[in-house]
């Protein structure tokens, strides 16, 4: 009955948001208005600023370590989204680990086309590292297309010879660009945000007059992920990409990259983001392997575990 519940709601929201034919403008402003009185809990507190140079809202419980931080990325196709509109998930991600979430307000296509998130991002990231937290103490965490954004940072990072994070969390990633991607290749009747033409549009407006091979270039699915950090992936059987996470974990074991994945049957994209019981599972769940990697077993006590 909950699933059930908020599916429904799920849906009125995405229809609401996006309607027949978006127009980005009033997709971010409904967005804005729907999100207006998201909260974390109440032992963590909320801050903005910036890293970097990029505004980044920062949520920190009670008894964060000075030396460790999670970079969130949020997702909504590239085009929209913003900090609040993820902050009961990144919220309950930094009470549960215990540890300080810096939620990137990257810029935004059409109007910032590729790759200005992606130099958000690193941008973020260096200045984390210019603080003096240590690579090995970051996680780096992204929903939907901040998880193709998490995937593309620890590309560069690699292909620079620079520090990488200890760990990358995927969440419904955005994994492949491309027409190929099985957001185009599924049934779309029991996922309740996406559909395949607002997908499309996404794309479109991420990589405007980018050419196929192109795309495909640029798509986590078919590039190198070997020597990356640890991913722990999740995934949702309902969403409209879960055949592409399904991919990536075949690409993974065939290169033999550390990847733990876990899908979630009968539920739908970024469903962790909702007031469930399986969500709130779902995050403890992604909070205890993050922790795992930044503190060793030793603190899992910071995830409830």
């Amino acid at each position: 009955m909950e699933k059930t519940l908020w599916r429904f709601v799920s849906r009125l929201v995405g229809h609401w948001w996006f309607g027949p034919a978006p127009e980005w403008d009033r997709v971010r402003a409904r967005v804005g208005a729907g999100t207006t009185f998201a909260r974390a809990p109440r032992s963590v507190a909320v801050s903005t600023g910036q890293l970097g140079g990029v505004p980044v809202e920062t949520l920190t419980p009670r008894s964060a370590p000075a030396d460790a931080a999670v970079l969130y990325l949020h997702g909504s196709g590239y085009v929209i989204g913003m900090p609040r509109m993820v902050r009961t998930l990144t919220g309950a991600l930094a009470a549960a680990m215990g540890t300080k979430v810096h939620a990137l307000d990257y810029r935004l296509a059409p109007e910032h086309p590729h790759p200005a998130a992606i130099d958000d991002t690193l941008a973020a990231y260096r200045a984390l590292l210019a603080l003096g937290i240590p690579a090995e103490r970051i996680a780096v965490v992204g929903d939907s297309a901040g998880g193709g954004l998490a995937l593309d940072l620890a590309m560069r990072l690699r292909d620079k010879q620079w520090p990488q994070p200890a760990i990358l969390g995927l969440i419904c990633p955005v994994l492949d660009l491309t027409a190929n991607s099985s957001a185009f290749h599924c049934d779309p009747s029991r996922e309740p945000l996406l559909n395949p033409p607002l997908m499309a549009q996404f794309m479109d407006a991420y990589l405007p007059g980018v050419p196929e091979d192109v795309r495909r270039d640029r798509s986590p699915l078919y590039r190198d992920i070997t020597d990356l950090p640890p991913i722990v992936m999740h995934s949702a059987a309902d969403d409209l990409l879960a055949g592409d996470a399904r991919r990536f974990a075949d690409l993974a074991a065939k290169s033999a990259a550390p990847l733990r994945h876990r899908e979630y049957p009968r539920l739908w994209h970024v469903f962790h983001a909702m007031p469930m019981r399986v969500a709130h599972e779902a995050v403890a769940d992604l909070a205890a392997m993050l922790c795992d990697r930044l503190y060793g077993h030793h603190l899992g006590h910071r995830t409830g575990r």
